[in-house]
């Protein structure tokens, strides 16, 4: 069956709702879970002085968003857009603000701004104890949003702008997540309603739901469940994000698999060097050394084996070099099927091609060298053909 209208003989993507009217499946939660409830239809903040985020099961890159919210008096909350599965969505990606403020000029914290970062080019949030619609279209680094069926952001770029708390903690939108979750926020105040959410999936490379998270925690001793680390380098998991410094040395997946398919978020320090493994064993004569297997390279500077490559065996076609840079989040995506293995950064292809020396493995995560910080968030994947 056929999910969306067909142009062309091509699928197109059409809106689905991202709440049922009736219960909170399908959501997950960042925070405090109580905060929210299904009460006549709406999602509602139930419990006033809880703190927390409501987010959507999938993540998305581009998109077209629908939703329509209703404020008391006073009422503070926020829509947010690619934001990770933990800490702070306003600035892990953005936030959207929804904000009771009627009639003030716009800023940027009030509703309708990219919150510390983008004040929207006018005011068009009702008055409190009416209903407020958004439309949010998302598109690489381009945001339009419409408030009440009044364009309040025109093509505006997600460039150098974003604060993080004060004008002194530069954190800006060009830095950020590029995919992540769609989330609303319960700030503790009373009042805040929700209903008729949708979404179209523009992403070029969708988030097919179904994805397990590959980084489920730690021990009592501190140690990252499911993973040994091998030679050099110091490896933590924080939340969601697992991070390496200095090495060289390699974190491997105790989980050994045939196909595979990996999304995560990825950052890299200036001049870093990193990669993701896969179909990878330790080398037998000294497996604190470096893997045998297929590297999925992660390094802004070389002007062969660039963020995308597969090292040394297969290279981005069509671009002259690297899609991203250090210092920022990017997108990571990695499928091999049988022989075929291909690449995606931020949405595009960059490999796309034929290898079959390794047909069988672990994943590795390596830290290069003495100085090095690699940070992994998000991590998800799909197993085939493997065991414990």
């Amino acid at each position: 069956m056929n999910s969306g209208r067909e142009v062309l003989g091509i699928a197109q993507p059409e809106m689905v709702e991202l709440f049922d009217g009736k219960t909170l499946d399908g959501w997950g939660f960042i925070g405090d879970p109580t905060a929210w409830g299904v009460v006549e239809g709406e999602i509602r903040v139930v419990n006033a002085g809880r703190f927390g985020w409501l987010r959507s099961a999938k993540m998305y890159r581009d998109f077209e968003l629908e939703a329509e919210f209703y404020l008391e008096k006073g009422t503070n909350s926020g829509l947010g857009i690619r934001c990770a599965g933990d800490g702070d969505p306003a600035f892990s990606g953005m936030e959207i603000q929804i904000y009771d403020n009627h009639g003030d000029a716009p800023e940027r914290n009030s509703c309708g701004a990219v919150y510390n970062a983008v004040a929207p080019e006018l005011q068009a949030v009702n008055p409190p104890k009416q209903w407020n619609s958004y439309r949010v279209v998302l598109v690489g680094d381009l945001l339009n949003v419409w408030l009440n069926g009044q364009q309040i952001h025109n093509n505006t770029k997600l460039d150098d702008r974003g604060i993080f708390r004060n004008d002194d903690q530069p954190l800006p939108m060009s830095d950020r997540l590029t995919t992540g979750y769609i989330a609303f926020q319960a700030h503790g105040e009373p009042g805040l309603r929700l209903r008729n959410i949708r979404i179209k999936d523009l992403s070029p490379d969708p988030d097919p739901g179904d994805l397990e998270d590959a980084l489920v925690g730690i021990s009592e001793e501190d140690e990252i469940l499911g993973w040994t680390p091998r030679g050099g380098g110091e490896w933590t998991l924080s939340g969601t994000t697992l991070t390496g410094k200095n090495g060289p040395g390699h974190l491997f997946s105790n989980s050994v698999h045939t196909d595979i398919e990996m999304r995560m978020s990825v950052r890299i320090n200036e001049r870093g060097n990193s990669g993701v493994y896969f179909r990878t064993i330790p080398r037998p004569e000294d497996p604190d050394s470096w893997p045998l297997g297929y590297e999925a390279q992660v390094d802004n500077h070389d002007p062969k084996n660039f963020t995308g490559s597969v090292y040394d065996r297969a290279w981005p076609r069509g671009v002259d070099g690297p899609i991203s840079r250090d210092g920022a989040w990017f997108d990571y995506r990695i499928v091999a099927q049988g022989d075929r293995v291909r690449t995606w950064i931020n949405g595009r292809l960059m490999v796309d091609t034929t290898l079959d020396d390794y047909d069988r493995g672990h994943v590795a995560f390596q830290t290069h060298h003495n100085g090095n910080t690699i940070e992994y968030r998000d991590v998800r994947w799909r197993l085939g053909g493997g065991d414990e």
